[in-house]
């Protein structure tokens, strides 16, 4: 038991001390809580500082698409569901009944959808990068992490492994 809470113990005091972290939102060093954008005061190492700019482009680029995105889909979805199925139209030459075709504003939705998705790769590149900025500030190395890329070749398309 008492072999249980010292490990426990030392655990704890082992993550208290450490330099550099990142917890939700906020950056934290040496038990002091930063801003992301107060990020100058925590890296001292510029290559980790070079690291953390690449990290917060790509999140703004990713927040401005996903944000795009979701303002069609939220747009569209809410015409949908406001637009009556059925209208009573009067003419000149009496009433009809007209009714609503949503196919174009299902094709928006599914568009900003599409738009909201291609987001993505732009929060994972930001979450690489803050990993490396803080990996390279506290003096860790960086493992070898080895990756698919999809690039062009001539006329077509080819998958590369790079290590």
């Amino acid at each position: 038991m008492n072999k249980f809470l010292f490990l426990g113990l030392a655990l704890s005091f082992q993550s208290a001390f450490s330099q550099v972290s990142m917890s939700g939102t906020k950056l934290m060093k040496d038990g002091q809580s930063y801003k992301i954008s107060e990020y100058s005061k925590v890296f001292s190492n510029p290559v980790a500082t070079d690291y953390f700019k690449k990290g917060r482009s790509n999140k703004t680029a990713g927040d401005v698409i996903s944000s795009i995105g979701g303002f069609g889909m939220g747009l569209s979805l809410g015409l949908i569901i406001s637009t009556p199925k059925e209208q009573k139209v009067s003419t000149p030459y009496g009433s009809a009944t007209a009714t609503t075709d949503n196919s174009a504003r299902w094709t928006v939705f599914g568009v900003s959808a599409g738009i909201a998705l291609a987001s993505i790769p732009f929060y994972l590149g930001a979450k690489k990068n803050f990993d490396k900025a803080i990996q390279t500030e506290n003096g860790e190395s960086i493992s070898f992490q080895p990756y698919f890329k999809l690039e062009s070749a001539g006329n077509g398309l080819a998958l590369s492994y790079h290590f």
